[in-house]
Parts: structure tokens; C-alpha cells; sequence
């Protein structure tokens, strides 16, 4: 009786704790894009369902932290590689700073996660290019931002 009554409870309850996982998907076209410099708006733009960076600069979006937690922040991105150095990204929540100059390890596009510790409330999420390198005809270092999750761990 007991373990009946027991699975039974397990069964009621599985629905809410599958709802409290869901990952949070941020809309890429919802983040506020900006250029290091005056005059850079078409070189950090949301084009082709990504955000690409083909200059420094920060896309920044509000984020909605459901409980206070430990959280993984899934960034899924590619870049072009110039002077044999990958595009490099700093991903901060608020004014913390998760990871400052993380340099992306492919060209292809891969799923990045890194752990954060998150307070309930509204916040922002903010991911900068911080490494651009430019020579006409010759290299072209670039960052593509194709998705952003932040899941409860």
C-alpha cells in the first residue's frame, strides 16, 4: 500500500518539476545590439535568425531569473577565425561577469555552457565580442550568436 501511494505522489508531482526545468529560450531579435563605436550599427546586427558581430560590441537582453539557483547559461555560437585566434566573448548577468574573454575553441557552430549563480528577479544578460581583427582582403575575425539558454542545474 505504501509503495502505491508513493508512486502515485511521484506521478502527481512529476509534471511540476518537469515545468520548473524548462530551459529559459531567450529571442535573439529581443537583444539590444551595440557597437564599441559610433557608427557600427550595421556591423552588430540580428540577421538570419542570429546575432553577428562583425565588429566589438555587446547584445544585451532582459532576463527573467525564476528562482535563486544555480544555473547553466548554454551559448551556442561560431566565429571566423583570423591570425590563428578564435573569436573571443565575455558573457556577464547584471554586472557580474560569468566569463570574461572566453575564447570560442572552433569556427562550427557548438553549444557553450558555463555555470552561473543567479538571484530571483529581473536582471540582464549581456554577451560582448571582444576580440575583433580586421584587414581588408586579408582577415576578418567575426562572432555568431545562434541561441541562448539558461536552464536550472
Amino acid at each position: 500500500m505504501l509503495r502505491r501511494c508513493t508512486s502515485i505522489a511521484v506521478l502527481c508531482l512529476l509534471p511540476a518539476i518537469l515545468l520548473a526545468a524548462e530551459p529559459i529560450k531567450l529571442d535573439l531579435s529581443d537583444f539590444k545590439l551595440e557597437p564599441a563605436f559610433k557608427g557600427g550599427e550595421d556591423l552588430v546586427k540580428y540577421d538570419d535568425n542570429k546575432i553577428n558581430f562583425y565588429t566589438n560590441g555587446t547584445a544585451t537582453v532582459k532576463l527573467k531569473v525564476p528562482d535563486d539557483g544555480d544555473y547553466v547559461i548554454v551559448v551556442d555560437a561560431s566565429c571566423t577565425e583570423a591570425l590563428k585566434e578564435m573569436a573571443k566573448l565575455t558573457l556577464k548577468v547584471g554586472d557580474t561577469a560569468i566569463k570574461e574573454n572566453f575564447a570560442l575553441t572552433t569556427e562550427d557552430q557548438k553549444e557553450y555552457k558555463f555555470d552561473a549563480k543567479l538571484k530571483k528577479g529581473e536582471t540582464t544578460l549581456s554577451i560582448a565580442f571582444t576580440n575583433d581583427a580586421y584587414k581588408e582582403n586579408e582577415y576578418d575575425r567575426n562572432l555568431y550568436v545562434h541561441g541562448v539558454t539558461v536552464e536550472k542545474k
